[in-house]
């Protein structure tokens, strides 16, 4: 059955009753810990994303589905993810194998399609270890790859708050999800993707009191206050944001503004050219990288080097570990927002989000990405250059103990009517009853499409 690529699909481990139907591996001998998903399992196809669970490996082939353990009380089963990779990991991808090599237990990887643009959110915990949710990009940079998303969570003193984080996709890429090795499971309960067409998609509200601290630009009559220099000699055109300007000093970080140009310095705050109604001005981002850029940020000064305009580049402090989420858009040029992690890998570095948006079809839409930051690590924001500025409206900060932290209930996709959970396609794999995957040779009770049948 085709899904329109309207809808949002939101992608769960499959029940423990469809799993005994498909006969699934009891996880440790019984049903009531969970299951092993076998390798190759097509979680979800329809015309907005294809979704496959495959770690590809031979020692530990499959993912264990928990159902105990579960640090909420939202969810009762969650895919166990880990990998090779290490927290806060930089090391690029090769191979899909490379990233199950030597792992602990058998773990969720999977393989993600985007068949149309959107946004892909992540809702995971794992009690009080630290660890990172990755994505990477396999097409990215001539097939290269980078990383898009890197969220690091370390909550140490609760097991049951939901992390989340969302990253942009771009149409015709293919990714792989995996989690950081932790010496400890990581519960991801939940996959949701909804496309650009989806009216779920754009942000249609800012409110700035569901944020332990948000940042948005300047006032116009602050920045006359401030005696701002007016952009282009008119305020009706915004005005430009000095170097070194401190937008935000709470007791969960600190930004501040500088661009470390001499020849482009300061930042352009815009009040015209604004595609939206639900701000009238925005930062001006823009940077010497390039869209889907994989290259490291030695230093700030090298974000500037010959850019077209004073664009907005942020530092951030994090006092408080939380989750960072930057409001953007820019009409229908292709764009990335990156957030560059200074501190991790012993002061090496490593991107944390890089997430691009494509919307052809119209300018108003607002694209939304969500980061966990790390107490302690130093940051830095800052955009694509396109041609053309990036509006940054907003950023909104929650600290780990906010009470709109993360995920505190099925908001996300409670009363949509556009849903689709899990809709599986009709397949020619064939599993026997361990839940391997076997050919039109083997011998004996079968199971495809969740259905059993003797194989002779």
């Amino acid at each position: 059955m085709a899904i329109a690529a309207t809808a949002q699909t939101v992608i769960v481990p499959p029940t423990v009753a469809d799993a005994q139907a498909a006969g699934y591996e009891a996880l440790w001998g019984d049903y009531k810990y969970g299951y092993v998903l076998p390798n190759e399992t097509q979680l979800v196809d329809n015309d907005a994303i294809k979704v496959v669970m495959n770690n590809a490996s031979t020692a530990k082939p499959g993912a264990n589905i928990s159902m105990s353990g579960i640090n909420t009380t939202l969810f009762d089963r969650s895919f166990q993810m880990g990998s090779a990779a290490g927290y806060g990991s930089a090391d690029p991808i090769y191979a899909l194998e490379a990233l199950s090599e030597g792992i602990k237990q058998p773990y969720a990887i999977f393989t993600v399609e985007a068949k149309v643009g959107g946004e892909l959110a992540l809702f995971s915990n794992r009690g009080s270890n630290k660890y990172t949710m990755y994505v990477w990009d396999a097409t990215v940079n001539e097939e290269v790859g980078a990383y898009v998303l890197a969220s690091s969570s370390h909550i140490t003193d609760t097991k049951t708050l939901i992390s989340k984080a969302t990253v942009g996709l771009t149409e015709g890429h293919k990714y792989y999800i995996f989690g950081s090795e932790t010496g400890a499971n990581i519960n991801l309960y939940e996959i949701v993707y909804t496309p650009y067409s989806s009216e779920k998609y754009s942000v249609t509200e800012f409110d700035a009191t569901k944020y332990s601290t948000a940042i948005l630009p300047p006032s116009l009559d602050d920045a006359k206050a401030a005696g701002y220099e007016a952009l282009w000699g008119d305020y009706k055109y915004g005005y430009v944001l000095p170097n070194e300007t401190v937008v935000a000093d709470s007791e969960d970080l600190k930004v501040v503004m500088n661009n470390a140009s001499t020849a482009k310095p300061g930042a352009n705050v815009s009040m015209s050219g604004i595609n939206t109604t639900l701000f009238d001005r925005a930062f001006q981002m823009g940077s010497a990288a390039g869209y889907g850029s994989a290259d490291p940020v030695y230093a700030l000064e090298a974000l500037s080097e010959g850019i077209k305009q004073p664009y907005a580049i942020f530092t951030v402090e994090a006092k408080k570990g939380g989750e960072l989420t930057l409001f953007s858009n820019r009409g229908s040029n292709k764009y990335t927002i990156y957030v560059w992690d200074a501190t991790v890998n012993e002061e090496v570095g490593a991107y944390v989000l890089a997430s691009s948006s494509h919307i052809t079809d119209t300018k108003t839409l607002i694209s939304k990405a969500t980061v966990g930051l790390t107490e302690g690590h130093k940051y830095y924001i800052f955009g694509s250059e396109t041609g053309a500025n990036i509006n940054l409206y907003a950023m909104g900060y929650n600290n780990y103990s906010a009470p709109n932290y993360g995920y505190t209930a099925d908001s996300e996709t409670s009363g949509i009517a556009d849903i689709i959970i899990n809709e599986q396609p009709q397949s020619d794999v064939i599993y026997n009853v361990l839940g391997q995957k076997v050919d039109e040779n083997y011998k004996g009770l079968v199971i495809k499409n969740g259905k059993k049948y003797i194989q002779r």
